[in-house]
């Protein structure tokens, strides 16, 4: 009898263990599902408010709203730009895929969540960006970043050669156009594509070149001014006064400012004429 008490007692000591793992196991459940919603609220939100402040054409939205690694790759991006004669690696804004102002209409619709990982801080998220202009799809990869969920990468969508959906990621053709090497085109400097008027920053001075080499210097609004004929060596412009034997007046033209620069650094800015 007493070694049948002590079997039973055992028996309901092992339920009660295992009752108590099993409740266990449920309560962390749950702990990591309320993550996983209030995650999926923050992104939500994140997403929402950026839209509107494209919608308002407001600024620094990479600072606000964009992970580190976004934010140092379009950097990168921009300076191999600045040094690209034609259009660059981006040809809108990478945000809304538009070339003009935004719509006041802006709006993140169907938001769906396709991954969230609490633990290694990564979300994958699609919408639909609709407004009066066009609607198209996309994805954000997020990133938990110094205690906030953050843009890694933007994910777009393209039709094929068959008309299916491919996808196109951002952030890895940015890093793939950054290990291109840099091709500068060079353009050959002619008395036709030089031609042109060149005023200082303040706007003071003024030089004139002609397609015929002909050149004059004068302040602006004055009647008076001194006449040249000009030669082209490469990048430097020299003008030759055609009244005195004084020396000619050099200048190194830069076809990415389409500036004109002294020996001084005076400089004067290629006006455009509509």
């Amino acid at each position: 009898m007493r070694r049948s008490i002590i079997m039973i007692f055992a028996l309901m000591m092992l339920m009660a263990c295992g009752s108590k793992k099993a409740q266990t196991g449920s309560v962390d459940t749950a702990v990591v599902d309320s993550a996983v919603i209030l995650a999926q609220e923050e992104m939500t939100g994140v997403i929402k408010e950026l839209y509107a402040a494209e919608a308002k054409n407001e600024g620094d939205i990479d600072q606000l709203y964009a992970c580190h690694v976004w934010r140092e790759a379009v950097a990168a991006v921009e300076k191999k730009d600045s040094h690209v004669a034609e259009i660059g690696f981006f040809n809108e804004n990478y945000w809304t895929q538009m070339q003009d102002s935004n719509p006041a209409d802006l709006e993140a619709r169907d938001i769906k969540f396709e991954q969230v990982d609490i633990e290694k801080g990564r979300a994958v998220v699609s919408f639909i960006l609709h407004s009066s202009v066009q609607t198209v799809r996309q994805k954000f990869e997020f990133c938990h970043e110094d205690g906030n969920w953050r843009v890694h990468n933007i994910i777009r969508y393209f039709k094929d050669a068959d008309g299916k959906d491919e996808e196109s990621n951002l952030l890895e053709g940015m890093r793939s156009y950054l290990d291109e090497p840099l091709e500068v085109e060079t353009q050959e400097l002619t008395f036709a594509n030089m031609a042109g008027i060149y005023d200082d920053e303040g706007q003071e001075a003024r030089i004139c070149l002609y397609e015929e080499g002909r050149a004059t210097w004068g302040m602006i609004g004055s009647l008076n001014y001194t006449e040249y004929t000009y030669t082209i060596n490469g990048h430097t412009i020299c003008l030759k006064s055609i009244d005195d034997e004084s020396g000619d007046d050099c200048y190194e033209y830069d076809e990415n400012t389409r500036t004109l620069k002294d020996k001084q650094g005076a400089v004067y800015y290629r006006q455009v004429v509509e």
